[in-house]
Formats: C-alpha cells, structure tokens, sequence
C-alpha cells in the first residue's frame, strides 16, 4: 500500500504576503511572482528546489474557501502545514477508503502564475488528510501536480543562498503512541521509526520528518505556546555552503546562531517560520 509517495511541500501562512516575498528575498531565496488559486480566496508565492519547494501563502479574498488560513493565522505566522505528494490522487484516496482511512475526495485546483513574457496555468488534484491522520503537522494534504513540466522555470532553483531543498521538518506531538499507530497506517510500518522520545517518518527519499514532545521542543527552543498540542515547529533545508550563506546573512543585516555547520535564524526573518539550514 502506497498512499503517500514523499514530502512534497511545507507551507508558511502569512498575513501580509508582499512582506513574507521581500523577507524571502533578503534571505537569498529566489523568490518568483504570487500566484492566485482560481478556486479558493488564497495567493501564493512557491519557492522552488529541484525535487520539493516553500509554498508561503496569504489571503487574497477572505469571503471564498482559505483551507483553514484564517483560523490559523489567528495565532500568528508560521509554518501552517504539509503537501505529500502522490502520483495519482484517485488512487491514494481509493486506497485510503479501502483501508478505512478517512479523507476528503480529490478536488482539482488551479493557480495562474503571469510572469514578464507569459501566463503559467498550473494544475494539480489535492486531497485533504483527516487530522487524527497526521498529528504535528498542522494540516495535511496529497497534491498530485498535472502540469509539472512548467512548476519550475529557469532560474528558479539558483538561490544565492545555495539552497539545495529540505532536509528535515520537525513537528511537536504530546501521544506517540497515537501518532506512530496512525502514521503507520498512513504510510506503512516500515516508514514509521520509533525511538525513546520521538518518532522519524522516512519516505525514502526527500525531506524526513521528526516528531517530538512538548518537553524536548521546549529544549530546543521550538515550543509554540499559542498553538494547539500537536503543531508543525520548524525545518531544516540543505544549503551548499554554511559560510557562504552566513555572508548572505551578514550582509543582508540577517542575524543568526552557529553550531557547527548548522545555522538557525529567528522566525520574525522568515514571516514567522522557525527555519534551519545545513550544509550538505
């Protein structure tokens, strides 16, 4: 059983997108044009990687579907969720109903992205993941992209801060038994890693994820009081060269913490999300 194929995107949500563009920016991303969904009241900004991206996203018209932004977004910016992503959504999600899995049906969704010298339409089928599903991650969803050729343009994944894609993402979880029962069964037994105090969900390939308590992310400086028990706390993404991007940093005026060859930044830098970056 195969419902789930990778870590496809996490997603920032953000009040004030215009802001969350130029804060990406200083932080030496690439950072393309906002996108619209024609289907909800959301807008988007997509930073892209060769295999996964940052989706960071706002609130365009408050009146249509936000998918929950709003609600999130009362308890501040940050990192608001996960796309997995899947070949073929009418298949996960008839696996998911054959295994008593609860999920919403595949939607189809499409997004116009107009650049200088054209109009991308990009389109892609969603499904949405009951919550008891992925606890610490906030909310969850399959995207199955139908048009992956045009996701990414030339340029898009040359970052001046070597950003290479994410390595880790790390969600706070108070139930482990819970959570590593129902992982399992989302993704299968032998994706779903126990350990003392945390549980790793590894897909194989792209990002991990690493689920921790409340009490270890308050050693770590990532507890999130504001937000519900179960959250997703930060990630980790894979940059070239810790000193060349610590130079970006220092001269975009970006302040930031060492350990080794792990660098952290504080989350008022990156609209909210608390963000890490290793070299490879």
């Amino acid at each position: 059983m195969t419902i789930v194929d990778k870590v496809d995107h996490p997603v920032i949500g953000v009040h004030d997108l215009e802001a969350a563009r130029s804060a990406f920016a200083r932080l030496g991303f690439v950072v393309p044009p906002a996108g619209k969904h024609e289907e909800w009241g959301t807008t988007n900004v997509c930073i892209m990687f060769p295999n996964d991206y940052l989706e960071i996203r706002g609130i365009a018209d408050a009146t249509r579907f936000l998918a929950g932004l709003d609600k999130f977004l009362e308890k501040g910016e940050g990192f608001s969720g996960v796309a997995f992503s899947t070949a073929n959504a009418t298949d996960s999600y008839q696996k998911c109903v054959e295994h008593g899995l609860e999920a919403h049906p595949p939607k189809e969704l499409n997004r116009k992205l107009a650049l200088s010298d054209k109009t991308l339409s990009l389109k892609f089928r969603t499904m949405a993941l009951a919550p008891e599903l992925h606890p610490g991650l906030t909310h969850a969803n399959l995207c199955e992209h139908l048009t992956p050729d045009v996701l990414r343009q030339p340029g898009w994944v040359d970052h001046p801060n070597g950003a290479l894609g994410f390595r880790k993402l790390v969600g706070v979880v108070e139930d482990h038994d819970s959570a590593y029962v129902n992982y399992s069964r989302l993704l299968g037994a032998d994706r779903v890693h126990r350990f003392d105090k945390r549980l790793l969900l590894d897909f194989g390939r792209g990002a991990i994820i690493e689920l921790i308590d409340p009490s270890e992310a308050s050693q770590r400086g990532e507890a999130q009081p504001a937000r519900d028990p179960a959250y997703l706390a930060s990630a980790t993404i894979q940059v070239k060269s810790a000193s060349r991007l610590t130079d970006l940093f220092l001269e975009n005026g970006i302040g930031f913490e060492t350990n080794g060859k792990r660098v952290s930044i504080d989350p008022y830098d990156a609209a909210g999300a608390r963000l890490h970056f290793e070299e490879k």
